[in-house]
């Protein structure tokens, strides 16, 4: 093995992760692609128990596959691997998506458990970032997972199965939310965090933040200080005034004014402020002074732990 291709299947976006592999077990990342998906799409606006993946939604992600195949074959020597969360882990019926992704490649798909991704995020970070104590948070497109950091060693672990397309359908995040709104939006995710006993220890610790829309917040900061280099965004560290003032800037624009903003990515306007406002709520509770956004997450930490065990 030279290459290890890693399809990652999430709930706004497919990804392709091309890593080369060197002697001592490393790895390096030549190649990524990503293509919205939105493979959760519909998932936030059915009232049933029974969440299901849209045929639509489906479809665009096997074109998805389809196009990754073309690109990774030119890569000879390879280890193909594939890995989904949310929006397939919740779906009553995505046997047929799994069936179709290996018919396609030949791979199984590994689906991730809440704990798994949470876990997995905490190893892509501490593998990459020089922090002692922090607060890890995977804002994703159907879940949030949130990781305590003690001494570089996790000390809570957990998943909250509400991400920023689900808040953002079930709360009309979409379009500029009225004050009804936004009052229920904040007292859900009040209540998620009070289930959360633990999280009260995480008073005043830097918060690492991972997932699209966070790192769509970084590049319109960036834009904001007149940086250039907007897809260098791991490690970026930027006080929490920052952070809310971008989400304040938001929160009275529609889709097409969000779409105007320097930074922002087109294709997450209708969903970054789904994705935000638990962030934003996370950082008034705890206090936390400045937030520091990630590159490396569950899709790094699942090939740390996949090539250990390969050795």
């Amino acid at each position: 093995m030279e290459n290890l291709v890693i399809l990652d299947f999430g709930s706004n976006s497919a990804r392709l992760a091309i890593n080369r592999i060197s002697a001592d077990g490393n790895f390096k990342e030549i190649k990524r692609i990503k293509e919205t998906t939105r493979l959760a799409e519909g998932m936030g606006q059915q009232n049933s128990t029974k969440k299901m993946l849209e045929p639509k939604a489906v479809e665009r992600t096997l074109n998805a596959v389809r196009y990754f195949i073309k690109v990774y074959q030119n890569y000879p020597h390879s280890k193909v691997c594939a890995i989904a969360t949310a929006a397939v882990r919740e779906a009553e019926n995505s046997a047929f998506f799994l069936q179709s992704v290996k018919a396609l490649t030949g791979v199984d798909v590994k689906i991730l458990s809440g704990q798994d991704e949470a876990y997995y995020d905490y190893l892509g970070v501490v593998n990459s970032l020089p922090l002692k104590d922090c607060l890890i948070v995977d804002m994703g497109g159907g879940s949030c997972e949130i990781i305590l950091v003690r001494d570089r060693k996790a000390q809570h672990l957990t998943c909250i199965p509400y991400g920023a397309i689900s808040l953002t359908e079930r709360f009309g995040a979409e379009k500029v939310m009225n004050a009804q709104q936004l009052f229920k939006f904040q007292n859900f995710v009040q209540e998620q965090y009070q289930k959360l006993e633990w999280l009260k220890q995480a008073h005043g610790v830097p918060i690492v933040l991972l997932g699209g829309c966070n790192r769509t917040v970084a590049r319109i900061q960036k834009r904001r200080l007149h940086q250039s280099n907007l897809e260098q965004i791991h490690g970026f560290k930027i006080p929490r005034k920052d952070f809310t003032d971008v989400y304040t800037d938001l929160l009275g624009k529609n889709r097409r004014e969000r779409k105007t903003i320097s930074g922002m990515e087109q294709n997450r306007a209708d969903i970054i402020l789904g994705g935000m406002t638990p962030i934003v709520m996370l950082l008034q509770v705890l206090q936390s002074s400045n937030v520091v956004f990630s590159e490396s997450g569950a899709r790094e930490g699942f090939m740390h732990t996949f090539l250990k065990q390969q050795n």
